[in-house]
């Protein structure tokens, strides 16, 4: 909700071909679910912008999320969507929208709304804030920042300009928090390198060709290594070295 009172939209149903916002919501329920969690149907709070029928599907669509501008800053392609009926608002008009089908398709990170939520906001990013989220949720922070990172225009690479990235090993919980932290040493709050090792090791072709090498200084290392597992962590050292990071354990 805006500082004026009004409800911002954090999705839009878009037409994939034309482009048009055929519905705007401010919330959506059963599209980021468990793993493993059966389908149901999804609750779409918001309105039409285009005219829709009940009962019929739209064909070709995306979700996309959006900030406080109208902008996007992450998307789904979800195909068709049935929208079965409405639900009605129960004295607020805010909670009023569809009941709709997305046939099947979800998204398997259960907090990512909430983070796209916090993503949406407007507010910066601060340093380290993904760990202030239960190790649970590094996977979905981790979801947001790919989705997010690719949406808005970047490439696969390093766009920071200093010599040394730090990476603090006591924030390293797993595998997820491991990439959550290597993309905000390399790129700042939000950014990523890499949420594999073959997404890390593209992120590293790509800035080889376009940035001078650069040190990696891991932190508490043997800390994070028991976290990650010492298989993770030496496949992860064997792709650094491969393209010439300089990396220091401390």
């Amino acid at each position: 909700m805006s500082e004026s009172g009004l409800i911002i939209p954090l999705y839009h149903i878009v037409e994939e071909e034309s482009g048009k916002v055929v519905i705007a919501a401010h919330e959506i329920s059963g599209f980021f679910v468990e793993t493993g969690a059966q389908a149901a149907d999804v609750l779409i709070y918001g309105s039409a912008r285009e005219s829709v029928r009940l009962g019929k599907d739209l064909p070709d669509v995306e979700l996309r999320v959006v900030n406080s501008l109208g902008k996007a800053i992450g998307s789904y392609y979800i195909g068709r969507v049935g929208l079965r009926s409405t639900l009605e608002g129960k004295g607020s008009p805010e909670q009023g929208g569809f009941v709709a089908t997305f046939y099947g398709h979800t998204c398997r990170y259960a907090t990512a709304g909430a983070i796209w939520r916090r993503w949406a906001s407007g507010r910066p990013l601060a340093n380290g804030e993904w760990a202030r989220y239960p190790v649970e949720s590094h996977d979905s922070w981790l979801h947001v920042v790919q989705n997010s990172w690719f949406e808005t225009g970047h490439a696969a690479k390093r766009y920071g300009v200093g010599d040394i990235c730090v990476l603090d090993g006591r924030e390293i919980l797993g595998e997820s928090s491991f990439y959550c932290a290597l993309g905000e040493s390399v790129n700042g709050p939000g950014g990523y390198f890499g949420s594999t090792l073959d997404g890390l090791a593209d992120c590293l072709a790509s800035s080889r060709n376009d940035s001078a090498p650069f040190e990696l200084v891991w932190e508490h290392f043997s800390g994070a290594q028991e976290k990650m597992g010492a298989s993770l962590s030496a496949s992860v050292m064997d792709v650094l070295r491969e393209f010439d990071v300089d990396v220091t354990l401390r």
